[in-house]
């Protein structure tokens, strides 16, 4: 055998080839076939011998004596034999149609045409016109060479039923090869679907108003280009017999890239590469419906797209403010999350943190929005420290709120005419703070830009003065060199923060290249002492340490190159000032150009900001100074010389680095990665900078992070990535349970505190789904001594805490429980409302397992009434599980009787099988398909995974995915036709469709739980096609949203086959 890679299914002939094969010497690698990939994988192994068997009876029919005539004859016989033989077998055997004979005519059907609506009376020499040269079977490459691209294009065009164009540019004269044929098309009621950009202005205006000018013809232009640039290159040809065909490759519509220039484009066909065809389609319906895609409307965008196209416009208008008047899905979450913290928690003082340019005025603007909306009265005070900010937050808040009288400019000398809605200098609103005379509740809504400079007496005052109902404070760095905690004055927590990866994806910062560097300090000898090393120690080693400095100056030389070494903006982040001062002096006496930035010298901060900038300095060593409201957007260079413990620092810090700036095309992380202590958690700030995916860090890390945020990479050194994994996969270890029993055996020696489920979980920060692993608390007290009695239901309480709770995400479930165990379970169930009583058998199957286990739900109660370790424990996980609520629920929309569920909650699927009745206290649902119906109820549950399987190879067929926040693209089972009675009732809508989904069906980090759905309510019918999806036809449904798709669930329930 060849030595090398295989995916090769192991036949017999190989299982004696490796057989024979010396073993010790030779690594044989192996893998079980997944039920997923069964049919591609044997269909493809089937395909292969079929083929061989094919060719090899052509071969032996071949007689010299023979004519060519009676030689093809003898040939097409023998393979229609050998064919129909083996379909006679699988018809005999597995019962396949017997109509999937071929006929012994042996002919090919090219087309079915109705003569009466044709305006050729020559049909057969009309398909040799517009069929391709190259079929619609077999794939191609075009190069250039040979058949022309356009003119198969042309032909394509002629014989399809709807086609979906995607190029970054048209020109005219490039237009002007396909137009008579797009004319035609566009006539005979074919659709037409155009994607382009203004990218470089390179698309002519011209051939845009051509193209918006033929009928059924929809063109969407994305005119941002500081974000994500369209690339793509895509010809996309539907055809309702199946024989869809596409084009990808260099080529844009130009007349040297279709024509005369040497472009390289693949064709793939329905027939030949049906799930490439379908991935294809999907990836279209994805940018069709993204965001930032602009449908032109020819006539009303004229204006617009020639000022996009034009270098020379002096049209002053701001077009792309256009795009902020609705919020992108990550700011749509943060929106829910307010309202999530103010009418759920309470909280009404909000504290935001958003990195600069990701929109955090248009999140305030859209909150006031709602705010105002719902209120009789909404005075807005908005108070920044820069005049610049309240112009542009001004202008933000008309384009949200479609009034462009909105709001009163207090700054600069100008005075307001009224106190109603004012954008107001902190230092002019501090000055007349005294001669105001308004009452401390004057103002309903205020916000607080760059609220980070709050400890200053200046915003002190005011924050002091006013009691609005909503104070809402807007930041990129909540965390000052001071110590001041600004989360005192927003009820001690952060409402709100955006993603990283959300910003990056949607191009609104620099992308990052992080380079984990190994270093050469060992950390694993350095004391811990409260949640991080001890400073003193790490100054100790860094300091005159030259083999480190060594460590640092090659990296930067081998990942930056020698030319740009000293030509760098860099921020370096020391441990201390004496460590800061070590390492600029062994840097400038490299020949490079460095300064410090401490406590000592915080006066010269002006000054050696303007010096980087500048670049009169390359390297700046700073210690925790650029936590702080810093803003230089073209710093390009990161250096972490320290092991920065909390994530919060961590992530400010690296976002020091992220703001777009002229001519910066991304920042240079570098992160020294030594042999750290199994307390300091890489698991978490890894997840930040890579994003949330479908994989575990642990994964992500091991197979080089194939998911990272748009342009951004990570590059890992050998031992740095070896320190990283040893680390995740240390901190499941450090969870054990011999581990856990010792702390708890030890807590009251260490801390003042009483020792509780909720003061232990706070202090050690154990997730709940490591602490209830194998035991509850009662247990582990038991265990250690500590309690002498255990409850009767820990391994119910056990499993519903794991399995069940930390699945779901409802407030009103929830609190439902925590009203139950504060009255120790001393109800009368049927005194309960009939929706509480649905909840309480929810309940039972959160603990249960099965059926019988309680004849009635009185029994249940009345157990857990006697039961007093139980009740005591259940009192304090609830509170623990409703601190970790986040999904922001609204009132049900089903319009079933006493519905127990709220939209938006999250559920598991056994509390829903009791929502919809299939589950009972008698019987429990055994259903573990996709889709669930109630006939008495006339209702059906659609259970979706967006994620069907991340792995190469899938095979699943289904494309379920939300085309926009009001419209739900759901594929039906496979058995499901149009004639079904299953068919009938989705297309005439006779039964309540109620939509749950869930990013996948297992938790990234713990592939050992089920995630809980995310219940998005009923849906109404749009529209439905049956139609090829794959490797057969299926029914594919587009939902009418009732209530539109929250912001947390669009982010992975858009198009993405994998996060």
């Amino acid at each position: 055998m060849k030595l090398g890679i295989y995916e090769q299914i192991i036949n017999q002939l190989f299982e004696k080839k490796i057989s024979s094969i010396d073993q010790t010497r030779f690594y044989i690698g192996e893998r079980t076939i997944e039920k997923n990939e069964v049919v591609k994988l044997l269909s493809l192994y089937l395909s292969g011998i079929f083929e061989q068997m094919l060719m090899n009876v052509v071969d032996t029919a071949t007689d010299i004596e023979a004519n060519e005539e009676a030689t093809k004859t003898q040939a097409l016989k023998k393979s229609i034999d050998l064919t129909n033989a083996i379909i006679g077998k699988l018809v005999k055997d597995f019962h396949l149609e017997s109509g999937n004979l071929v006929s012994a005519q042996a002919k090919i059907l090219t087309a079915v045409i109705d003569k009466t609506q044709s305006d050729y009376p020559n049909l057969s020499k009309r398909l040799e016109e517009i069929i391709p040269i190259k079929g619609f079977i077999n794939g191609e490459l075009f190069t250039g060479k040979g058949v022309k691209l356009y003119t198969e294009l042309q032909k394509e065009i002629c014989s399809a039923n709807e086609i979906h164009l995607m190029v970054s540019f048209i020109k005219k004269r490039g237009l002007a090869l396909l137009l008579p044929q797009l004319k035609e098309f566009t006539n005979r009621g074919g659709l037409l679907k155009i994607i382009t950009t203004t990218y470089m202005k390179a698309t002519d205006f011209e051939a845009i108003k051509q193209l918006a000018a033929l009928k059924n013809t929809e063109i969407k232009i994305t005119y941002d280009e500081t974000s994500e640039r369209l690339h793509a290159k895509a010809y996309v040809f539907l055809r309702e017999t199946g024989f869809n065909t596409a084009y990808i490759g260099s080529s844009n519509m130009s007349e040297q890239a279709l024509d005369t220039g040497a472009e390289w484009n693949v064709k793939v066909t329905q027939m030949e590469q049906p799930r490439m065809m379908k991935t294809i389609i999907g990836a279209f319906d994805a940018s069709w419906w993204a965001e930032g895609y602009e449908t032109f409307v020819n006539g009303e965008d004229d204006i617009r797209l020639k000022a996009a196209l034009d270098e020379n416009s002096d049209n002053e208008i701001d077009f792309n403010i256009l795009q902020l008047i609705r919020p992108f899905d990550y700011q749509q979450e943060i929106l829910e999350s307010l309202q999530m913290e103010r009418k759920v928690r309470g909280h009404w003082r909000n504290l935001v943190i958003a990195a600069t340019g990701t929109g955090k005025t248009v999140m305030a603007a859209s909150d006031y929005k709602i705010f105002a909306n719902s209120h009789e009265r909404a005075r807005l005070l908005f108070v920044a420290h820069r005049e610049e900010i309240l112009r542009q937050s001004l202008r933000t808040f008309q384009q949200v709120l479609c009034d462009y009288n909105f709001g009163e400019k207090w700054y600069g000398g100008k005075e307001p005419a009224n106190y109603e809605h004012v954008f107001a200098s902190k230092d002019t609103l501090n000055n007349r703070l005294n001669d105001l005379h308004l009452p401390e509740d004057y103002y309903d809504y205020i916000v607080i830009d760059e609220v980070h400079h709050v400890a200053a007496g200046s915003y002190r005052k005011i924050i002091d003065y006013f009691k609005p109902k909503i104070l809402l404070g807007l930041t990129a760095t909540p965390e000052r060199m001071d110590g001041y905690d600004i989360t005192q004055d927003f009820d001690g927590t952060i409402s709100a923060e955006i993603r990283l990866d959300d910003a990056l994806n949607k191009g609104l910062l620099a992308p990052f290249h992080y380079y984990g560097i190994t270093d050469s300090v060992d950390y694993s000898e350095v004391t811990w002492n409260r949640g991080q090393y001890v400073a003193s120690e790490l100054s100790r080693i860094y300091t005159y340490n030259d083999a480190r400095t060594g460590v640092i100056l090659r990296s930067l030389e081998t990942y930056l190159t020698k030319s740009n070494i000293s030509n760098v903006r860099a921020l370096c982040f020391c441990v201390d000032q004496e460590h800061a001062k070590y390492m600029e002096a062994k840097f400038t006496l490299c020949g490079l150009k460095a300064d410090v930035l401490t406590s000592e010298n915080a006066q010269m901060r002006a000054i050696l900001y303007r010096k980087l900038r500048n670049k009169e300095i390359n390297y700046l060593f700073v210690v925790d100074m650029f936590n702080e409201g810093v803003d230089i957007p073209e710093v390009d260079t990161i250096l972490f010389l320290r092991p920065t413990e909390s994530l919060t620092v961590f992530i400010q810090q690296f976002g020091r680095g992220l703001r777009k700036a002229e001519k910066k095309t991304h920042v240079d992380i570098f992160d020294y990665v030594g042999n750290c202590r199994t307390e300091f958690n890489y698991t978490d700030r890894m997840r930040a900078i890579i994003g949330r995916t479908s994989m575990s860090v642990e994964e992500e890390m091991e197979r080089n992070c194939p998911h990272l945020p748009l342009g951004c990479k990570i590059t890992l050194e050998l031992k740095a990535k070896e320190y990283i994994i040893r680390n995740i996969k240390g901190a499941i270890k450090r969870f054990t349970t011999q581990h856990i029993i010792s702390l708890v055996q030890n807590f009251e020696r260490h801390h003042s505190v009483p020792l509780t489920l909720t003061n232990f979980v706070r202090i050690y920060q154990i997730p709940l789904n490591k602490l209830y692993r194998d035991r509850t608390w009662n247990q582990l007290l038991y265990e250690t001594g500590i309690e002498h009695q255990q409850s009767r239901f820990n391994t119910e309480l056990r499993r519903a805490v794991l399995r069940k709770w930390l699945a779901t995400d409802s407030y009103s479930y929830l609190s439902f429980i925590k009203d139950l165990v504060q009255k120790d379970f001393k109800i009368k169930v049927d005194m309960l409302t009939p929706v509480d009583q649905k909840r309480l058998l929810m309940f039972y199957y959160d603990l249960f397992e099965n059926a019988g286990y309680f004849d009635n739900l009185q029994k249940m109660v009345d157990e857990f009434a006697a039961d007093h370790y139980f009740c005591i424990e259940l009192k304090e996980i609830i509170i623990l599980l409703l601190q970790r609520n986040k999904a922001y629920e609204k009132s049900d929309n089903s319009m079933l009787p006493n519905f127990p569920l709220k939209l938006h909650g999250v559920y598991t699927k056994a509390q829903i099988q009791v929502a919809i009745g299939t589950s009972t206290i008698e019987r429990k649902s055994p259903s573990r398909e996709g889709v669930e119906r109630n006939k008495e109820l006339k209702l059906e549950a659609m259970f979706v995974d967006i994620i069907k399987n991340r792995e190469e190879g899938s095979t699943t067929d289904y494309d379920d995915k939300a085309l926009s926040p009001y419209l739900f693209q759901w594929d039906t089972q496979n058995r499901v036709k149009p004639e079904s009675n299953e068919g009938k009732a989705y297309i005439n809508q006779t039964q309540t469709m109620l939509l749950f989904v869930r990013e996948q069906k297992n938790f990234m980090e713990d592939k050992s739980r089920t995630m809980g759905y995310v219940y998005l309510g009923r849906v109404t019918l749009k529209k439905w096609e049956y139609k090829n999806l794959g490797t057969r036809k299926q029914m594919q449904i587009v939902w009418n949203m009732i209530e539109p798709i929250p912001g947390c669930v669009m982010h992975f329930a858009r198009m993405k086959e994998i996060i």
